[in-house]
């Protein structure tokens, strides 16, 4: 949720500059590769949040790409702050998606509450900040969909020179939480079991979490340590 009307007018006025003039800035990813050089090679314990927009394929093809592009750059840029405000990294941008990620090495609660408040605070800012300001600008509105998971991911490296060479995440968590956000209806933020289990005794906070059942077609992942689907929840 935004926590101030001031808020909402600072991100509406950065909407309106971007559409009207371009980027403010660069949507660097540079702070993350700094935390990332720092597990080259190992194990680090995180939360990937994955949103991307939904229907975004019939929208770059109705729309001329100029128009696209700012669409994207708009979802790209209010994505990233919202993730850094919140604690985490951007990973990286894939065409209609943001990867974040938030470190949970040292404390895997507060990771998740604060992965869970940036992807809510998301679906505030496009309802009530980005969405208007499009429309008032003649630009088609859009919906989200968002995925997480926790666990275990392996940070490799791409060539040799750490300073140079790509740096990416590689594991169960990141591939799992990419299926979560293409199973998530719109505007709905789906988490898999891993984070759900976090919470599970936190009766103060538990409430909020929706057992979600899906069609063997739609989701039919399996937990190794159980042999049992690996259970989706709506956070609320």
């Amino acid at each position: 949720m935004l926590s101030s009307t001031q808020e909402a007018q600072q991100i509406k006025a950065r909407v309106l500059h971007t559409i009207k003039h371009g980027l403010e800035f660069d949507l660097s990813t540079d702070q993350c590769k700094q935390f990332l050089k720092r597990h080259v090679n190992s194990n680090a314990v995180m939360v990937i949040l994955i949103i991307d927009i939904n229907g975004s394929t019939q929208m770059s093809i109705a729309l001329p790409p100029s128009k696209f592009a700012t669409i994207l750059q708009v979802f790209s840029q209010e994505t990233r702050l919202a993730i850094i405000g919140k604690g985490g990294y951007v990973l990286k941008f894939v065409g209609d998606s943001v990867i974040g990620i938030f470190p949970a090495e040292f404390d895997k609660k507060k990771a998740c509450i604060n992965a869970l408040n940036c992807s809510r605070g998301i679906l505030s800012i496009i309802s009530e900040c980005i969405n208007p300001v499009l429309k008032e600008n003649h630009l088609p509105v859009f919906r989200v969909r968002v995925g997480l998971d926790c666990g275990t991911s392996l940070v490799i490296l791409y060539g040799k020179n750490v300073d140079k060479a790509p740096i990416d995440v590689v594991g169960p968590s990141i591939s799992i939480a990419s299926k979560i956000a293409s199973a998530a209806q719109i505007n709905q933020v789906l988490v898999g079991q891993s984070l759900y289990d976090i919470f599970a005794s936190d009766d103060s906070f538990n409430h909020r979490f929706i057992n979600v059942k899906l069609p063997n077609d739609k989701w039919n992942y399996v937990k190794p340590s159980s042999g049992n689907i690996y259970e989706l929840y709506s956070y609320q």
